[in-house]
């Protein structure tokens, strides 16, 4: 009997959190509910299938090296954590390898730039987007202001989540994001009038 009542307290995401710092299974656990989501984060910002593998390799051995360390209680506090440790993988790697033409090109040629299984997938008009088109704007926005536009639209963070990402305030966030989106529209508003 006390090993299902142990089992049942430890299903909640937040304990598995707690025990994942010194637990191993617990710690597998979370990867396997989290490998998914940060893979496709990562695809969302770099586009090369083998390299987003590398990159979530890597954070994931980041994590699994530094939870030990970690200092949060809820899934909220590790979830905040893992995308800080992915963002900065991801900005460090665009950084160090000036390989964003390259990714564009294969984003571009792929024309599949959403998974799919993603529901946003389905929403109205969002089949006659230029979807390459769009990603060379995001591109063309600071590394900043890529996190925030892929975190909240493509991941659908919250404001305040995101903040926890970036470690900023949430006030902070929402001005750069209108800041971006307001550069991406000024971008489409130029591209529009110069194909009229």
């Amino acid at each position: 009997m006390p090993h299902e009542q142990d089992s049942a307290v430890g299903d909640s995401m937040s304990d598995l959190v707690v025990r994942a710092c010194t637990d191993r299974d617990a710690f597998g656990r979370l990867y396997d509910a989290y490998y998914p989501r940060i893979f496709r984060y990562c695809m969302r910002r770099l586009f090369v299938r083998t390299l987003v593998e590398d990159v979530t390799a890597d954070v994931f051995l980041s994590v699994a090296s530094k939870m030990r360390a970690f200092g949060g209680t809820t899934e909220e506090d590790f979830r905040r954590w893992l995308y800080r440790i992915a963002s900065n993988a991801i900005n460090a790697h665009i950084r160090q390898t000036k390989r964003r033409k390259v990714l564009l090109e294969t984003a571009a040629q792929s024309n599949r730039l959403y998974a799919a299984d993603s529901p946003r997938r389905t929403r109205p008009g969002a089949d006659s987007l230029d979807w390459p088109a769009l990603y060379q704007a995001i591109l063309g926005l600071s590394l900043r202001e890529q996190t925030i536009i892929v975190l909240r639209f493509f991941e659908q963070l919250s404001h305040e989540q995101i903040a926890g990402v970036l470690q900023e305030r949430s006030v902070t966030v929402r001005v750069a994001l209108s800041r971006a989106l307001e550069k991406l529209r000024q971008k489409f508003k130029v591209d529009n009038v110069n194909h009229v």
